[in-house]
């Protein structure tokens, strides 16, 4: 069951990045929580709503995203599930290009309906790491 548990928890995270990339932001309010805390690596924290607004009015767009070799760790009873993973990505932001590279971890909650994205905490990486 454990295993079937982190399946589905890293088919959830791919399935956000894909919407990310896509800004499909529908597919990004099932995925995130009401009370979502996305704290980028610039140290910005965004909610589910300033998110989304963000994607959804082309103020931030994703070019490339890559979340390499994501792991997932369940903990408790099964019902928090932690993903780390290092994100790559090209971003427009406003009309300013920028290249990324940050580890992360995401913080999600399994629910009756699946897997809701609770708070992700990004940090940047030094430019050799990158």
């Amino acid at each position: 069951m454990a295993a079937a548990l982190e399946s589905s928890l890293l088919a959830a995270e791919e399935a956000r990045r894909l919407a990310m990339l896509a800004a499909d932001t529908a597919a990004l309010d099932t995925l995130l929580s009401d009370a979502l805390a996305y704290t980028h690596s610039t140290g910005v924290t965004d909610s589910k709503a300033s998110y989304l607004r963000l994607l959804a009015n082309g103020a931030l767009r994703y070019e490339a995203l890559e979340f390499a070799a994501p792991q997932a760790r369940l903990l408790g009873a099964g019902t928090t599930g932690l993903v780390s993973a290092v994100m790559r990505a090209t971003i427009l932001k406003g009309e300013v290009r920028r290249d990324i590279a940050s580890s992360y971890l995401a913080v999600w909650e399994h629910t009756a309906s699946g897997w809701v994205l609770q708070a992700v905490q990004a940090t940047a990486l030094p430019a050799k790491a990158a």
